[in-house]
């Protein structure tokens, strides 16, 4: 007898399904296509502070600390919506976090206090409106 085309296959009709694609990966793909060049020169140069911030060389942390705070606090100068540096900094807050934990007590443990400090005052809750922080900005 032949199978039911009708009938609720069960584990067959599982794997006939497309495979899912991650839509936050689009999304972040997408999000970069809609870069300036000079975004995206921003974006590349703050990704490449937070690798060396993980340098096990204090010299490169130290300058990598230095240049991700130099970048906050010139873009800084408009309070109407969260500044650039700050907006790509988000998603490696985590690991900006993270190591911030692993670190020995030194100045640049409390450098880095500093920069995630002010990173976490952009984080919020999707949806929600971020507070002003104009007057906190790395003083």
């Amino acid at each position: 007898m032949a199978p039911d085309p009708n009938s609720s296959g069960g584990l067959e009709q599982a794997s006939l399904k497309a495979p899912s694609k991650d839509p936050k990966k689009k999304k972040d793909e997408k999000k970069d296509e809609d870069l300036s060049d000079e975004d995206l020169a921003l974006k590349q140069q703050l990704e490449l502070y937070v690798e060396r911030v993980q340098d096990s060389d204090p010299g490169v942390q130290k300058l990598a600390l230095e240049s991700m705070r130099q970048e906050i606090r010139t873009s800084t100068s408009s309070m109407t919506s969260v500044p650039k540096p700050l907006k790509f900094l988000r998603p490696h807050y985590g690991t900006l976090k993270a190591y911030y934990e692993t670190m020995a007590d030194s100045d640049l443990k409390k450098y880095l206090a500093d920069i995630l400090s002010v990173l976490a005052l952009t984080m919020c809750v999707e949806g929600e409106r971020v507070h002003a922080y104009a007057n906190l900005v790395m003083e």
